[in-house]
């Protein structure tokens, strides 16, 4: 009899799983301060093989096996891009989790380029130090109701385009008008995801010099369910050339990695 595999990504900040029951999978994530409760929804048994990654692996002693995060995150970005019959020999892969990893990604290999430290815990904390507002959805939320023209001075609130070649709507200094009765907490969040996007873009660029039309996927939950910097990574992409991908489910790309290893070890492969 096959076992239930359980595809575990342990972060420092969440726990996401991938499992199948009853012919569906399932993508589940808790709060990894909470993985007492985690393992009691699961009901493990001696059954079950439980494939962990992520930087609190550590937390899951009873994993038949434990799988380099690094492997996982590239594993399970090319199946969900294969889930969504999209076929890259080659592209860049922006991880943005509590940090940002950059991978160069070909067919049978990869390579980790960069790290920043700017990702889905700066959202959290500098978004909540510049609202009030604690809960990740929320902050999302008023995100993407806010507009960033209040916060940032803009190139065009400096120069006309005639004059210096470069797009008005692009940033000449983040958070860089004074404040104002007119800026909202959903204007101060947006110049904050424009702000990551505009950096991750930049480093993203800087390790694709080789590719004339870079491929950029982007996966981690610091991007899943943020509508707002989903739209700001994009928002560059006819001034820079790039194509940016946001597989669904990608906030589940490690555990998703981590449940493939555990049918192949299955399969004795």
């Amino acid at each position: 009899m096959m076992k239930r595999v359980i595809g575990v990504d342990a972060g420092s900040t969440l726990t996401k799983l991938v499992y199948e029951e009853d012919g569906r999978m399932h993508y589940k994530k808790f709060p990894t301060y909470d993985h007492l409760s985690i393992r009691n929804f699961l009901k493990l048994g001696a059954a079950d093989s439980v494939v962990v990654t992520g930087g609190r692996a550590d937390l899951w002693r009873e994993a038949q096996f434990v799988l380099h995060e690094f492997d996982a995150v590239t594993q399970g970005t090319r199946e969900l891009l294969k889930l969504q019959g999209k076929s890259l020999e080659e592209f860049i892969l922006v991880n943005i989790g509590t940090g940002t990893s950059f991978f160069q990604v070909k067919k049978d290999e990869y390579e980790r380029m960069l790290g920043s430290g700017i990702g889905g815990g700066m959202f959290m904390g500098l978004g909540t130090r510049l609202t009030g507002v604690t809960d990740f959805q929320e902050l999302a939320r008023l995100a993407g109701g806010g507009t960033r023209q209040n916060a940032d001075l803009l190139v065009g609130d400096i120069y006309r385009e005639e004059e210096v070649g470069i797009p008005p709507h692009l940033t000449a200094a983040n958070f860089g008008k004074s404040p104002s009765s007119t800026e909202s907490p959903g204007d101060r969040l947006r110049s904050l995801t424009n702000m990551m996007a505009e950096t991750l873009i930049l480093l993203s660029m800087s390790i694709a010099t080789h590719l004339p039309k870079p491929v950029l996927v982007f996966v981690g939950n610091g991007v899943e369910g943020n509508a707002a910097l989903q739209a700001d990574l994009g928002s560059f992409k006819a001034w820079l050339g790039y194509d940016p991908v946001f597989p669904n489910n990608g906030g589940y790309a490690g555990a998703i990695g981590a449940y493939i290893k555990g049918l192949n070890s299955q399969n004795g492969q």
